[in-house]
């Protein structure tokens, strides 16, 4: 019979909490200790907007947590809906809500509401709160910020701190570089009452614009707010520094300044959002195909492992899988019939999730080169076209990702472009 493991994750969001409930819902014992730097699991509110969780990775993670109907409460299947627009407002896409029952269902749940099932899960004693990670030694020490006595050792050291991950450090060290991209963020509370025009036009999930090398969407948040972004290629820093600089109206200003020539209706979602709200990001990535070389007693799930941008929606869903496989893996290794050990586990799930995570990575960067690039819009609708032919096991639906489909889409949505264009500028002289 293997002896119970000591495994310690840093790091309680979606993918340190959802591995440790598959942990304590799997059928062998671990000696289990989540880490987190937060004083309190509501010290720290508001940290991400909505996110839309996948048949294979996040929904299936969360069924093999047994949350599902504590997910289903909260899941939002009209956040489904998704309308793409060009800088003069145009439609070009719009994917209506509503659950469909099946594998193309991506329910949308707010970011925080998902951590709060996970964490509800999981046993309160085996979570240690304001614990802000200074150093993991090689054999498998930690130590934290303010307390003289280190804690461990542990058989495993699974890092969920993703993107300045200290767990990485003791791996190879490598940190994210600069992703070209920055912007802002802030809200609009109550939409309804304060712009319903903005309301209407969002829908109930989420609207995009882009053009110009510039980005803007706004997201139906469980609460009927909606969070609204703004991103756009810059030097690294200069978001910051310009709100640091010119302060939150006068930073207003600027982006509404970045956006001239855009239709009001878009720019409207910032004109309309509170200023007090208003704060700003730098994007950061980790290089397409990031690996490491195996090293007992450590490993690295989510953005930890495979920090990327958020333009293409993977990114809990890629950590909730790392977690999902880790956690099999984990626990076939307990297995007195099995003689996996531990570490082979760890290195088997490595091997599993490089290639996966590469995938994903690549899927990200294309996606955000497109969107910010000349051909955005229309390249962001011909690619989605891609990404589903590339994906599918039906030779028919691969078909539609061929050069004769592809341009054929290209084309159909240059016209509707031209023609919101033009019926844009008749609107004006009028």
């Amino acid at each position: 019979m293997a002896s119970t493991p000591k495994i310690a994750i840093i790091g309680a969001g979606p993918a340190g909490l959802t591995l440790a409930r598959l942990l304590h819902v799997s059928e062998v014992t671990v000696d289990l200790t989540l880490y987190d730097l937060d004083a309190s699991p509501t010290s720290r509110p508001d940290r991400g907007g909505t996110l839309d969780l996948h048949a294979d990775t996040g929904l299936a993670a969360l069924r093999k947590c047994d949350l599902w109907d504590s997910f289903r409460k909260y899941a939002r299947y009209d956040g489904q809906e998704f309308i793409i627009v060009d800088k003069n407002a145009t439609e070009l896409v719009h994917r209506r809500g509503g659950e469909r029952a099946g594998p193309s269902d991506r329910p949308e749940i707010d970011r925080e509401r998902l951590k709060q099932i996970l964490l509800e899960s999981v046993p309160e004693e085996c979570v240690r709160w304001g614990r802000h990670l200074r150093e993991v030694t090689e054999d498998g020490m930690l130590r934290f910020d303010g307390r003289e006595q280190m804690e461990g050792p542990f058989d495993l050291i699974v890092g969920a701190d993703g993107a300045w991950s200290k767990v990485r450090g003791r791996l190879n060290g490598i940190e994210p570089a600069y992703s070209g991209v920055s912007g802002y963020e802030t809200e609009i509370m109550e939409p309804a009452r304060t712009c319903p025009h903005v309301d209407k036009m969002v829908g109930r999930g989420s609207i995009i614009g882009s053009s110009d090398a510039k980005f803007l969407n706004a997201q139906r948040m469980g609460n009927n707010s909606l969070k609204v972004r703004s991103w756009y290629a810059c030097p690294e820093g200069e978001a910051k520094e310009t709100l640091d600089k010119y302060g939150k109206k006068g930073t207003l200003e600027k982006i509404l300044e970045r956006y001239a020539g855009w239709a009001p209706e878009m720019t409207e979602l910032f004109r309309q959002a509170d200023l007090d709200e208003l704060k700003h990001w730098t994007l950061y990535e980790l290089p397409v195909g990031y690996k490491w070389d195996h090293k007992e007693g450590f490993t690295l799930v989510g953005d930890a492992a495979s920090l990327a941008t958020p333009f293409s929606g993977e990114g809990v869903n890629k950590a909730m899988k790392d977690s999902l496989e880790l956690a099999e893996l984990i626990e076939k290794s307990q297995d007195p019939n099995d003689d996996l050990t531990l570490d082979q586990a760890v290195l088997l799930y490595e091997q599993l999730m490089f290639p996966r995570a590469e995938k994903v990575q690549a899927r990200t960067m294309n996606n955000k080169q497109i969107a910010f690039g000349p051909e955005a819009p229309l390249g962001l609708m011909t690619g989605m076209l891609k990404m589903k032919a590339g994906d599918s096991p039906s030779i028919l639906v691969r078909m539609l990702g061929t050069a004769p489909v592809v341009a054929a889409v290209y084309g159909y949505f240059w016209i509707r472009a031209q023609i919101g264009w033009a019926v844009r500028r008749l609107w004006r002289r009028t």
